[in-house]
């Protein structure tokens, strides 16, 4: 099936929900929207940042204003959505990534597993995987350090993903992982991997430096930004899937029985 899938690469005002809402808006202001199903992906914690001591003050943003913004824009675009923001469960903070369709409506929400150190004082990680079925397209979802972790997508590329999302916050100096993560999670499970990262400088003195990418099954990088703002859109078909693998065929040689035990040798 073919596809649209638009990166917005954009700065976070930390603690300012409606300018950054401004900001997304206006950058996507000057999209041309394409005739193929259409996913639009925004940076992780794009709205509101990881200043902590704004969650507080400001709340939650998922249910509230950055889901109901991602409704919006969807709507506005006629794409789909994905974008996270801060849940609040209880005395429980979680990073949550949400997906709205075209109409406006909610379809999934995912919230981050792996937490990435200092994260840890304030979020709880997650307790399960997401994967949706939006436009036709099976989509796994994830929030940016999960891509260190390559069995969780595995497991979606196994129940049927074909496009793996990681909106993200990687900042320097570790573009170089990034870059080559990114590419590894397409290669290893033959599927297409997009991933949108922040740019600027933080509160805390971390500089993002971008490197949104989309990546097809075969491992081409079929967009790349570099460390600026901006916004671009590639497109893909999945029918591209069972031909990679049809060249390549891990999946058709995995051996999952043979994984499960360890021959351990001494000297």
């Amino acid at each position: 099936m073919e596809f649209a899938f638009t990166l917005v690469q954009m700065s976070c005002y930390e603690g300012h929900r409606e300018r950054n809402f401004d900001l997304a808006r206006m950058m996507l202001e000057e999209r041309r929207p394409d005739r193929n199903k259409e996913f639009i992906l925004l940076p992780e914690l794009f709205a509101i940042g990881f200043r902590h001591s704004d969650y507080d003050r400001l709340g939650a943003g998922i249910p509230g204003p950055t889901s109901e913004f991602i409704e919006e824009l969807a709507e506005e675009q006629s794409a789909y959505v994905a974008g996270t923001g801060i849940e609040k469960a209880g005395k429980k903070w979680y990073n949550t990534l949400v997906m709205a369709s075209p109409d406006g409506r909610i379809l999934a929400h995912y919230r981050k597993i792996h937490p990435f150190q200092e994260e840890k004082d304030t979020f709880t990680g997650g307790d399960r995987l997401a994967m949706v079925e939006a436009g036709g397209i099976k989509i796994g979802l994830q929030i940016c350090y999960d891509i260190r972790f390559p069995e969780v997508s595995r497991k979606l590329a196994l129940e049927g993903a074909e496009i793996l999302i990681f909106p993200a916050a990687f900042p320097d100096p570790r573009s170089a992982h990034w870059d080559s993560l990114v590419q590894a999670r397409a290669i290893e499970n033959q599927v297409y991997v997009a991933a949108a990262n922040r740019v600027g400088a933080a509160f805390d003195d971390k500089i993002y430096f971008g490197h949104s990418h989309v990546v097809d099954p075969w491992g081409v990088r079929l967009l790349r930004l570099n460390s600026e703002e901006g916004v671009k859109t590639t497109t893909g078909d999945t029918a591209m899937i069972p031909s990679v693998r049809e060249q390549i065929t891990c999946y058709q040689d995995r051996a999952p029985q043979s994984y499960e035990e360890i021959e351990y040798f001494n000297e």
